[in-house]
This record gives C-alpha cells, sequence and structure tokens, in this order.
C-alpha cells in the first residue's frame, strides 16, 4: 500500500469519525422539532443531491449507469443508508447521545464478525479477546457501572435499534469490494439514491399509517442548522470520506477510525454541560483499548498468515506454505 494512499484513507478515516462525533447531539436536538423519520428523510434527500452534482461533474453522465447492478446497489443502499441512519437515529430517541455513539464504535468489531463469515477466515484469537474485553467496555457504560444492568434492560430498545443499525452499515461497507472498478464517488453516489427512495417511501408510509407526524415548511426551518450539519459535513463528507477510507485502508482498518466517534461525542456532550461519570470514561477507556488492540492483532495475524514459512533444504520454497496460525 502506498503512502500517499495510506495518507489519504487516514484522512478519510479522521474526517468521518469527527463529523459523525457530533453528529448525535445535533440530530437529538433538532427532535424538538423534527422526528427521526423525516431529520432522516431530509438529511439524504440533500446529501444524495450533493452526491449525484459531485459525480456529474468528476465523471460525467457516464458513471451513471448502474451496468446491471441496479438491484444489488438498490438493496445494499437501503441496508446502509436507511437501515443504519432510521434505526440509529430512531434508538437515539430513548438513549443519550453519548451512549448512542458508544454502541457506533462496536463497529470494528461488527466488521471482523461479518469479514470472518463472509471470508470463512478465523480472526486472531488476541483480537477475539478484545473483542469481548470492548463489549464488557460498552456495558459498563450503558448499565451506568454495572454490566449486569443491560441485561436487565439497561441497554433497552435504542440500544439494540442501533446496534441492528451497525450491523447494516458493516454489510453496506463491506460490500463496497463488489465495485473494485468504481470510485468511491459513484459507488456512494449510486448506491445512496436509491437509498435514499427507500428512506422517503418509509416515511412517507410511516406517517400516512399514523406512527409519525407530519411536519410544515416552519418545522423544517426551525431546525435548519442541524439539517445543514447532519446533510453536509455527516453525510456528504462524512459518507463520502468514509468509502475512501475503506477502498484505500480496507475495511478492518478503516473502520477503526470509528473509535473517534464517541470521544468526539462525549466531548461535544461535555461542552453542552454534560459531565461524564466515572464508569461512562472507565468503560470508554475499555473500549478504544480494545478496538485498538484488536485492529492490531488482526493485522499482525493477517501479516503471520500471509508469510510463508522457510522451506527445508530437501524441499522446494513452493512446498511450505502452511500458514502460521495452523501451527
Amino acid at each position: 500500500m502506498s503512502s500517499s494512499k495510506t495518507l489519504v484513507g487516514a484522512a478519510g478515516g479522521l474526517a468521518t469519525a469527527l463529523a459523525w462525533g457530533g453528529m448525535f447531539a445535533v440530530a437529538q436536538s433538532a427532535y424538538q422539532h423534527l422526528d427521526p423519520f423525516h431529520l432522516t428523510a431530509v438529511r439524504f434527500a440533500l446529501g444524495a443531491a450533493i452526491f449525484l452534482v459531485l459525480l456529474a461533474l468528476k465523471e460525467g453522465a457516464a458513471a451513471f449507469r448502474y451496468e446491471g447492478n441496479l438491484a444489488k446497489l438498490w438493496v445494499l443502499g437501503t441496508i446502509g443508508f436507511a437501515g443504519f441512519n432510521l434505526l440509529t437515529y430512531v434508538g437515539l430517541e430513548s438513549m443519550p447521545a453519548q451512549s448512542s455513539s458508544l454502541v457506533v464504535a462496536t463497529m470494528p468489531l461488527v466488521t471482523v464478525i461479518v469479514l470472518w463469515i463472509r471470508t470463512k477466515k478465523a480472526p486472531a484469537p488476541l483480537a477475539l479477546a478484545f473483542v469481548v474485553l470492548a463489549l464488557i467496555g460498552l456495558t459498563i457504560v450503558l448499565g451506568n457501572g454495572n454490566p449486569l444492568a443491560v441485561f436487565s434492560g439497561g441497554l433497552g430498545t435504542g440500544g439494540l435499534l442501533t446496534l441492528i443499525g451497525v450491523i447494516c452499515w458493516v454489510v453496506y461497507t463491506t460490500s463496497a469490494a463488489q465495485f473494485p472498478t468504481w470510485s468511491p464517488l459513484r459507488f456512494t453516489a449510486l448506491s445512496c439514491l436509491p437509498g435514499t427512495i427507500s428512506i422517503l417511501a418509509v416515511t412517507a408510509v410511516s406517517q400516512a399509517a399514523g406512527w409519525t407526524g407530519s411536519f410544515g415548511v416552519g418545522d423544517y426551518a426551525a431546525a435548519w442548522w442541524q439539517i445543514l450539519y447532519v446533510a453536509i459535513p455527516a453525510t456528504a463528507v462524512a459518507i463520502l470520506t468514509w468509502n475512501i477510507a475503506n477502498r484505500n485502508l480496507g475495511p478492518a482498518n478503516g473502520v477503526l477510525f470509528i473509535n473517534l466517534v464517541p470521544v468526539t461525542a462525549f466531548v461535544v456532550s461535555a461542552f453542552q454541560g454534560h459531565a461524564p461519570t466515572g464508569a461512562e470514561l472507565t468503560g470508554i477507556c475499555l473500549v478504544i483499548v480494545s478496538l485498538l488492540g484488536a485492529n492490531i492483532a488482526g493485522r499482525r495475524h493477517a501479516a503471520r498468515t500471509a508469510v510463508p514459512q522457510p522451506s527445508s533444504p530437501d524441499q522446494p520454497a513452493a512446498a511450505s506454505k502452511e500458514p502460521a496460525a495452523a501451527r
């Protein structure tokens, strides 16, 4: 991997983490004017329009061809954009912004599991141990110092919805590898468009069924700055840079930058007057250290298994291909 690609990927991951770190508190502050469905709908209506304009300017009309992949990208866009964002925003109604960000920070752990299922290659045992340790840290925060409280209602519906949303986003992210000849911008734009249509459809059905309210121009105007934040930094910038990071660094490394999301979220909440408790700080540290450890262990494991062992003098070098992890 070239140093320039690594640098671009790292910059993309950092931009995503910073934008998403403030997104939860900003979105939650908009709920006094709009519900999660309508906020998500206007967010991606604007975000998708920005992606399409950028694609037209950068790659031209030819880049808008789906090349027989419309159905696949509609499914992926619905899973990623509708699944992740609707579920996390609905979950945010019943949990603090900083707790929601911490659940989202389990994304590297979910990525390990999803890649394990897809590739049939088990991760490093040490990486799995860090996964368990990070989940313990998460339960410490969500249970306010008592991990067992999560299993007796401490996690709540909001946390479960957010975790399902994280799984949706990881499935979407890791599926980008199926389009190696497409630029990150093209993949983002052509998957976001059908995903946004799904979001608009779900929002319309929810409103028609009476599950959500109806909102006028005044409601959207009252939440103008929150809408601009979630549509531009947290969508147009963050999602594009996210896909760039994962293209350049690979999903296992690109997703590591999500570790910074809860840190940013807790800093934002501190400026809003929230004083983190000792349990929250302990859990946050445990999660971040564990996620870093899991990533490092995973990369070392991959490096060991990728290098063939030296052969004996009586054997040709090609004969010794047994990975180190198997011995």
